[in-house]
Formats: C-alpha cells, structure tokens, sequence
C-alpha cells in the first residue's frame, strides 16, 4: 500500500510541472501580439 502512494505521488510530481510549464509557455506563444522584434523608435515613446 506504501509504494502504491509513493508511485502516484512521484508521476504527479513530475508530471504537474511539465504541464505548467507546457500551459505557461503555449499561452505566452497564443497571446504575443507584437510580431516584429522590437526597434530602436519603439524605446521612446
């Protein structure tokens, strides 16, 4: 019964992660709006 807790315990505690990370940078890449880099004029607004 022990190591059935441990085994869930240890895929949650990789797998909850990956998903944030995967969730964080598939949003990050979703929501970006400026498509072209940055240029010099844009600094001084």
């Amino acid at each position: 019964m022990y190591q059935d807790y441990t085994a869930i315990f240890l895929l949650l505690f990789t797998a909850v992660p990956l998903l944030v990370v995967a969730l964080t940078a598939f949003f990050y890449v979703r929501n970006n709006e400026r498509k072209q880099p940055l240029k010099r004029e844009d600094f001084y607004r």
